[in-house]
Order: structure tokens, then sequence, then C-alpha cells
């Protein structure tokens, strides 16, 4: 994984994504059902989004934004460090 092309956000979410899926990488396109995610791993990864950013999401929002670029498009309104 190049990090040095992704902002912050994107990130800290392919590091969760990461270590929840079990993966050594994973890239932005990368869609997290695909990649083996289903609705108990996504609860999880939403927790630790909802920890790590410190924001309330609603877990329909990784089954509508199931991509890194499109999730981190949707928190960006809630970090400033990108």
């Amino acid at each position: 994984m190049c990090c040095a092309t992704y902002s912050y956000t994107q990130e800290v979410l392919a590091a969760i994504w990461a270590e929840i899926l079990e993966l050594q990488q994973v890239g932005i396109h990368d869609n997290f059902f695909e990649l083996g995610g289903h609705s108990l791993l996504a609860t999880q990864a939403i927790s630790r989004i909802r920890k790590t950013f410190e924001l309330e999401l609603p877990l329909n929002c990784l089954f509508a934004n199931p991509t890194i670029e499109e999730l981190s498009q949707h928190l960006k309104p809630f970090n400033n460090k990108d």
C-alpha cells in the first residue's frame, strides 16, 4: 500500500480494515464486502471508526459507502486532519 497519496483519513481507514479483515493491505478502491467483510465485521469496523474519529456514524454508512475512497469522503466534514 502506498500511503503517500492517501489522505490521513484513508490511511487510518485502511489500517482499520486491514486489521479487521486480517489482510496485509487494503486499497482505497477495494470493496469492504468483496474483501470478505460481512455484517458482523462491518459492525466491528464502524465501532473502531467511531472510536478513532470520535464521531457517531450509523452502521448503514459502510453499506452505502463500501470503499475507503467513498467512506473517507463521507467522513471529511467530521475530520480536519485531511
